[in-house]
């Protein structure tokens, strides 16, 4: 009868998943990284009409800027402005919020 190794590790059990494994590329599966992003319709036309020098007052996206989380939702509207302007194929935008946390599409 051997002595049992005090250093090695029990065997794995049938039911165990190991932490990480390596396949071969061919052999991997994955889903996209998330939902496909649309843009508000009626903001894509405003956008389009914007010219040079112009301004958009974007009053329906008005945030509160006293809220605790100003500045996450910040984000989140201006990623969706963002996508809003690439549809409507403007560039060279700047978007600024007013005090009262009124976004502005600025062209």
């Amino acid at each position: 009868m051997s002595a049992p190794n005090p250093g090695a590790k029990p065997p794995q059990k049938a039911t165990e998943t190991p932490a990480f494994v390596i396949v071969n590329a061919d052999e991997i599966s994955f889903v996209k990284r998330g939902r496909k992003a649309v843009a508000d319709p009626e903001l894509i036309s405003n956008l389009k009409m914007l010219a040079n020098g112009q301004a958009l007052r974007i009053v329906s996206m008005k945030l509160d800027p006293t809220s605790a989380n100003y500045a996450t939702e910040k984000s989140r509207i201006a990623s969706q402005i963002r996508t809003a302007c690439k549809a409507a194929n403007l560039t060279g935008f700047s978007i600024r919020w007013s005090p009262e946390g009124i976004p502005q599409v600025v062209a």
